[in-house]
């Protein structure tokens, strides 16, 4: 079984600053066996992974996540050009594959965020 941990800092926005928000995704392992996973996140409307708001999708695949490893990644969400003060979702979804191959899912976690922009 995989624990999935997501957290921003800040959890807030401030659209007059255009500056990044991060977000620390933490992933453990706490079976005794490796197993194959994929993280996918999707920013949202108004959100994008890069300064110019074309990338709204994050994706990384893992083919061997060892028994008790533990993996922290971070990404900086920026506003978007059409961004308005509003709560946005952030999803995180992370599957646990079998069989060698991506196509097969055994289990699905989605952890949702809120990001408040000012």
């Amino acid at each position: 079984m995989i624990d999935l941990r997501a957290e921003l800092n800040p959890i807030r926005m401030v659209l007059s600053r255009r500056e990044p928000v991060e977000l620390m995704i933490e992933l453990n392992n706490n079976s005794n066996k490796s197993q194959m996973i994929s993280i996918e996140i999707y920013a949202g409307d108004q959100l994008a992974f890069d300064k110019g708001g074309r990338v709204g999708v994050q994706s990384k695949k893992i083919i061997e996540f060892k028994a008790g490893e533990r993996l922290r990644d971070y990404y900086n969400i920026f506003p978007r050009p059409n961004a308005t003060p509003s709560a946005q979702i952030i999803q995180v979804v992370l599957s646990e594959h079998f069989n060698n191959s991506f196509q097969y899912v055994q289990s699905k976690k989605v952890k949702e965020l809120t990001l408040r922009i000012d």
